[in-house]
């Protein structure tokens, strides 16, 4: 994928179009304050769970201190837009979102 292509996806993010009000962990982050993130920089290198189960597609990994357009459903989940088009999950800890939406 293209960067353009990269930024194209991170626009469809559910999260622009609504934010999770329910109770707990279904609850949208209040660390985003009610914003958006568009891209974050790794924290670590982080490679797919599902690796130990199926065959991952190569270049299916985060590396550390680089930057990544991301994801964002509803809930707050985020996930990292990748060069070889697909989206890998990211734990908080593992990530510092440097730009908004």
């Amino acid at each position: 994928m293209t960067i353009q292509e990269q930024l194209t996806e991170a626009k469809k993010s559910p999260a622009l179009e609504w934010r999770s009000d329910r109770p707990g962990r279904e609850h949208y982050p209040h660390n985003f304050f009610d914003k958006v993130p568009l891209k974050v920089k790794m924290a670590k290198e982080v490679h797919s769970d599902l690796s130990e189960f199926i065959k991952v597609p190569n270049g299916t990994v985060c590396l550390n201190n680089n930057e990544y357009f991301v994801w964002v459903n509803s809930y707050g989940a985020v996930s990292a837009i990748l060069e070889n088009g697909q989206k890998l999950g990211l734990y908080p800890s593992e990530f510092v979102v440097t730009e908004w939406h």
